[in-house]
């Protein structure tokens, strides 16, 4: 049918999604399509995109570099040249940060490549002098050390490398301390990593609405919900293949899953209309799904297991073609402004 715009559609902003919709639907022909994306998006702006991206994976291969450059002349360094080169390091990061500017992408990068050689710092330290402490300390210390710069940069790579070191301090810690000394049920790893990441998530949120400007790109929104749902996801699942083994914590974090899975796609289908987000939740529905009516269908006692098979096969498309058209009736309605509940 055709695509019909409605006030709301006409009055809001223009985006790339619209026009893939209006040229699908034949409104726009090829070249209004190709004039109006060069409008939304003009080539001074993929230069600078391309720009900053060479500069992000050029810093990585510098901070490889150097990582690697400690690992092959290990043996025949001093302790005093290893640390005092990293640490040389650091301060002309931080110094070199300084003089650029920390509202410059370069000033942002010079920060993150600190923080990392930070971690560095950390790790040869702790190679020279022995000093007992567990890998977890060692990351969960970094991320004490470098918050003060994760703060005041305002750059969402950092924080997401940040997000990273404390959640890897936190699998450290259950595997080297909590199951081993304590016994801790590692549903309290995942409920303790969802709580954390699903924090981060929604002072990203409270930020975006408070339009701050550094939060404008929406990938980490998609990291962060896809972390999420998987920490939560994990303990559900094995709730479903062996109920009665299951912990009791399994059903907390399942209740939870479900409260999580309501609330965010009503958010982001209401409150923040956002496809990605939306998708991301759909699949987690439909692998949560698909994993019930599979040991429903999958007992250990049953036969004809071919035949059982290709039935799941069948089930697998009917529900993710259902969740496809589902997605497309969503996303046709956001972009005419509308509601579908």
């Amino acid at each position: 049918g055709k695509y019909q715009l409605d006030n709301t559609a006409l009055d809001a902003k223009a985006n790339i999604e619209i026009l893939e919709i209006l040229h699908g639907e034949k409104v726009l022909n090829d070249e209004a399509y190709l004039a109006a994306c060069e409008a939304l998006r003009p080539a001074k702006s993929w230069a600078s995109w391309s720009s900053r991206m060479l500069l992000f994976f050029g810093s990585a291969l510098v901070l490889a570099g150097i990582i690697f450059f400690f690992a092959y002349n290990w043996a025949d360094m001093s302790k005093f040249l290893k640390l005092g080169l990293i640490e040389g390091g650091i301060i002309g990061c931080i110094v070199a940060a300084h003089f650029r500017g920390m509202q410059q992408v370069s000033g942002k990068i010079l920060i993150l490549s600190a923080s990392v050689l930070v971690g560095v710092l950390l790790a040869v330290y702790g190679q020279i002098y022995q000093t007992g402490a567990d890998a977890y300390q060692l990351f969960t210390g970094w991320t004490f050390l470098i918050l003060g710069w994760v703060i005041i940069a305002n750059f969402t790579a950092l924080w997401l490398l940040w997000l990273i070191i404390l959640n890897t301090g936190l699998i450290l810690y259950w595997n080297q301390v909590g199951y081993p000394a304590y016994s801790l049920n590692y549903n309290y790893l995942f409920l303790t990593m969802s709580i954390i990441n699903g924090t981060a998530l929604y002072l990203y949120e409270t930020g975006l609405k408070q339009s701050m400007k550094w939060l404008k790109g929406t990938w980490l929104r998609g990291i962060l919900i896809a972390a999420v749902l998987t920490l939560l996801t994990i303990p559900v699942i094995s709730m479903i293949v062996s109920l009665e083994h299951s912990h009791w914590t399994n059903i907390l974090i399942s209740l939870l899953w479900i409260i999580v899975i309501w609330t965010s796609y009503k958010f982001y289908r209401f409150k923040s209309p956002d496809m990605h987000s939306i998708a991301l939740i759909m699949t987690n529905l439909c692998v949560v799904l698909l994993v019930f009516i599979g040991e429903l269908l999958f007992d250990h006692r049953s036969y004809n297991a071919y035949g059982k098979s290709l039935f799941f096969a069948l089930i697998i498309l009917v529900v993710v073609s259902g969740a496809t058209y589902w997605l497309r009736i969503i996303a046709k309605t956001i972009s005419e402004g509308g509601s579908t509940k």
